[in-house]
Parts: C-alpha cells; structure tokens; sequence
C-alpha cells in the first residue's frame, strides 16, 4: 500500500465518520423531539385518525403486501450486495484472483482483450472470437504443467512487477528448456516485454464470463467502496434503532388513547367535535380529558365556555379546523393555547 493509499484511505474513514456523526447526532435529536411530542400528547389527534384509518381492511391488505414487497426487495438486495461485497474482500485479499476448486475468478481491469486489432491478423486466421470487455468477470483454470498450454490460449498470469495480465499466447520458446511464452492482447499491436514461465501462469480462460458485474467487485474493492458500504449498514442499524423508539412511544400512546376514547367505534364520517390543545386537554364529545406529561388521564365534562368556544351544540366541527384554529389564537394572542391539566 502506498502512502498516497494511506493517506487517501485517511482521509475517506475521517469524512465518512464525520458524516455518520452528523446524521447520527441529527436524527436522533429529531426522534428525541417526535418522542416529547408523542408523550405530551401532542399529537394524540393524528394518532387517533391514524389508529381509525388503520382500521380500513384495505388499507391492512395494502399495508401488508406493502411489507412483503419492501422485505422481499430488502432480502433480494442483501442477497446479492453480500456475496459481491464478500467475493470482492477476498479478491483484494488474493491480489484479485479468487479459487474456486479447480478454477479461479478474476476481473478484468483493462479493454486490451475487448476488440480484435486489424494488425494481428491470426485473429482472423484462427477464427479466435474469445474476446471479453473492461469489468467482464471471467473464469480460468488452473494450470499445471506446459503441456496443459497451446498456442492462441489466453492465460492470466503474474508479470515481473507482481501485475496480473490477462492476454493470449503468440509464440512459445522452448530454447532455454522451460517453455517460455510471449503474449499480446488482442486489442495491442505490440507483444509484451515480459515472457512467462508455467509458474508465472495462474489460468487459462474458460470462454466462461459474466459482463460488467467487475465494476462492482471493483467498486467494493476500493477504499471508498468498503467505507461506503458500512457506512451504509451503520446507518440502517441507527435509523432502524432509533425509529423503533418512535414506534414504540407511539404504540404506548395508542394504548392510553384507545383506553380513553372508544376508538374502535370511532368512524372519520361521524359528527363529532375533537380537539387537543397545547397543554395535554382533549375535547371529544362533550368532555375535556387532561393528560399529564406522563400520560396519566384526567376527565371532565366541558364548561359552557369551552362548548361555546367549540361550537360543541353543532357536532360538525373536525379535527383539522380546530387545531388550526387553536393555532391561529395563539399566533393572534402569541400565549399558549389550552389549560395544564389539574
């Protein structure tokens, strides 16, 4: 690893966990903010409209097929990001070439063997129509001995600098004893410096590929890729983490609601007044229930000042144009809106 490596990998893990920092900090103080609001009940009109809404039987079909479709999306992309992220370690580990039994898989990083170059002319003679392109994943096997190697095969081998190249045999010499073979890639008019030996080979090409999926075992190969790809994951385990918290205060509110209104017999069509007012007092029905912050309920019927205030002798006011009304005076009045529960 070179020090322009290093310092880039430095560099990366310093931005990404700053980053991580940020959003992490971020979201968890706006669920902390949602929580407070669910548990001073703030919110209890849209958890109520909610519980009536879920209650829809096609809104639990939808709900439902929603889930399977998102899980099953989740699990197929698990499914293939893993094993690519997987095979793309090891691939770094092995310097690129992965054994699978008898066989190994490599990645081919240039276009040198992705089109037939007019000036080698064997190509056509041999009818040698084995080409493969950039970020191709190709499949090699091993190879043992010089007489498993012919002419025209293409290999995979270690250059004198500890370079994988992946060109086609053109020459053998035999001159020094040990075969020696000089290669080019189909694409190049000019043959490689380095000719070599059985033991530099680690595979002869299949004809076996698979297009383009190299550019992502490239890609999680790179530093920025494997910092990229548990950045990813850290960030789904904090957002799954921290919306669960939400879930569950709004689940422990829908207890307290459905215990205090009969929410179950509740229907969006139906007359009916409801309000919540800044400091935990909703009004429904001709009642006045206070909450404290710690959700513990209080029950009064409303005085004639609140059924005026209310219209509560006209049994058509929604939801929505109260709390916007509620709104409204405290813009006007610029004092909270409601009473602290006794």
């Amino acid at each position: 690893m070179s020090s322009t490596d290093i310092i880039a990998l430095i560099v990366t893990i310093i931005g990404v966990a700053s980053f991580a920092t940020v959003v992490t900090v971020l979201f968890r103080n706006y669920i902390k903010s949602q929580i407070k609001e669910i548990n001073l009940g703030n919110r209890d009109i849209e958890i109520i409209d909610l519980m009536i809404y879920e209650r829809n039987p096609n809104i639990i079909k939808k709900r439902k097929a929603g889930n399977i479709a998102k899980n099953v999306i989740y699990c197929a992309f698990l499914a293939i990001v893993i094993p690519i992220f997987g095979l793309s370690l090891y691939s770094r580990i092995k310097n690129n070439v992965t054994k699978f039994g008898d066989n190994f898989v490599m990645v081919v990083a240039s276009g040198s063997m992705s089109q037939r170059n007019e000036a080698n002319t064997y190509l056509v003679e041999q009818s040698l129509t084995n080409q493969f392109n950039t970020y191709d994943l190709i499949v090699l096997t091993g190879v043992n001995s010089s007489s498993q190697l012919s002419m025209y095969d293409v290999i995979a081998y270690k250059n004198d600098k500890n370079v994988n190249v992946i060109h086609r045999i053109i020459g053998i010499d035999y001159t020094s004893g040990e075969p020696r073979y000089s290669t080019r890639g189909d694409s190049n008019s000019a043959t490689d410096t380095y000719h070599p030996k059985v033991s530099d080979v680690i595979g002869k090409y299949t004809g076996k590929r698979i297009p383009g999926i190299g550019i992502f075992i490239m890609f999680f190969q790179s530093y920025a890729g494997i910092v990229t790809v548990l950045s990813v994951v850290y960030c789904s385990f904090m957002i799954s983490h921290f919306t669960r918290k939400m879930d569950d205060a709004t689940e422990e509110r829908k207890t307290l609601l459905t215990a205090l209104f009969n929410v179950d017999e509740m229907n969006e069509s139906d007359p009916q007044v409801m309000s919540i007012k800044q400091h935990n007092t909703i009004f429904y029905k001709g009642y006045a229930y206070s909450l404290d912050p710690e959700g513990q309920p209080e029950k009064r019927e409303m005085n004639e000042e609140e059924k005026a205030k209310y219209g509560i002798s006209e049994q058509l006011v929604k939801a929505k144009s109260l709390e916007e009304q509620n709104l409204k005076e405290k813009e006007n009045t610029n004092e909270p809106i409601g009473e602290q529960g006794e």
